[in-house]
């Protein structure tokens, strides 16, 4: 076990880089989920209609118009102004108000009766003008009705002040009350420890092999060539365990019971066992592609970190435009962030939801298989 024990001594050397690379890591995750958690806290409350600050020059004063600024007063706030044009210049520019609405004389005969449109005033390409005129359309559309089924203006009023607002219910597919569990987060920043360290655990690992007259001496051996690629394998493949092992333990102490419990748990640890995969091949690739430390460390940088900004590791997919991720789909981390994804998002593991997930992990071990292909066909061009 000549080879394993070289193997285990280089790595003993570098095991200062592991810890740096942990610390980042839980650093990182702890930092990014104080964020998270105070953006899901102010959100605590579900789904709110937005309150957007309406000014009103009522020039009829009936009961009709009383009822459309109190409809209105529901979900916004009202501003009674003068029809003085510097005065709704002024409250418009200073944004004290963003609509502006008329309500004119005979507002009934003009506009429920007639077929007059309402006077209004917005900022331009504005969403939330659009929302008032979805507003406004549906209580003329409703007084409209009750005034064609012989409702008085004051019968209508008074039904217009009894129309419903609308409740809307959230559904909670994840069973996790509308909050993204913190181990997702944890699993998400995952592929920048993995990465790293593996690259350049094995990087440093078959720098050693290739100095001075080691190769040589290899080479001369009394010990097959065969033997001596599986003992490598064998010690790459104990080292890439660990670090999963103490990344595993260490999310299982940190989120406890309700991260074991959870339906996405092995699922969990499988996707993060198909990453280390990848990056035990892509290390192997990295190994022979370089020819010194400073190389090597480049390299790695370069694909660490453009993988895990490209592919939702750092920046969630949802934030990536269209064109970024369709050039991230031919990276692995991709599909490993994308089954990350799917199994924070849905708390039962089933059907075409276990399909995706399978196929993620599927498309992972594939990427791994052609690195080693890629691998090979480096180590006889050059060796």
């Amino acid at each position: 076990m000549t080879v394993f024990k070289a193997y285990m001594k280089i790595a003993k050397k570098n095991l200062w880089l592991f810890v740096m690379y942990l610390v980042i890591f839980f650093a990182v995750t702890s930092i990014f989920q104080k964020v998270k958690g105070s953006a899901e806290e102010e959100s605590k409350s579900g789904y709110r209609t937005e309150s957007i600050p309406i000014g009103i020059v009522d020039e009829d004063k009936g009961k009709l118009a009383k009822s459309l600024k109190d409809y209105l007063s529901r979900t916004n706030e009202i501003l009674s102004l003068e029809n003085d044009k510097e005065v709704l210049q002024e409250n418009l520019f200073y944004r004290n108000v963003e609509y502006i609405l008329w309500i004119p004389q005979e507002f009934e005969k003009t506009c429920i009766t007639g077929n007059e449109n309402l006077r209004v005033v917005k900022v331009p390409d504005s969403s939330a003008g659009y929302y008032i005129d979805q507003q406004i359309d549906s209580f003329l559309n409703y007084a409209k009705v009750y005034k064609a089924a012989g409702f008085t203006e004051e019968e209508t009023a008074e039904k217009m002040n009894e129309v419903d607002k609308a409740n809307v219910t959230l559904a909670d597919l994840s069973g996790n009350d509308g909050k993204t569990p913190e181990h997702v987060f944890y699993y998400q920043y995952m592929p920048y420890l993995i990465l790293s360290v593996i690259c350049y655990m094995l990087g440093y690992i078959l720098l050693g092999f290739r100095k001075g007259e080691l190769p040589r001496r290899m080479q001369a051996s009394a010990i097959p060539k065969r033997r001596q690629s599986a003992e490598g394998l064998l010690a790459a493949g104990i080292l890439s365990l660990v670090l999963w092992g103490i990344v595993t333990i260490a999310g299982i102490m940190l989120y406890g019971q309700p991260f074991i419990r959870s339906e996405g748990f092995a699922w969990f640890l499988v996707n993060s066992l198909a990453l280390v995969a990848v990056a035990l091949a892509l290390a192997y690739l990295c190994g022979m592609c370089i020819k010194n430390s400073t190389s090597l460390s480049g390299l790695v940088n370069v694909l660490t970190l453009g993988m895990c900004f490209l592919c939702g590791a750092f920046v969630p997919l949802e934030y990536l435009n269209k064109g970024v991720k369709t050039a991230a789909q031919f990276l692995p981390v991709y599909w490993y962030e994308k089954v990350n994804g799917i199994l924070g998002e849905f708390g039962t593991i089933a059907g075409s939801v276990r399909t995706e997930v399978l196929q993620g992990i599927g498309i992972q071990l594939v990427f791994a298989a052609a690195l080693v292909c890629v691998t090979f066909a480096v180590s006889r061009e050059k060796y």
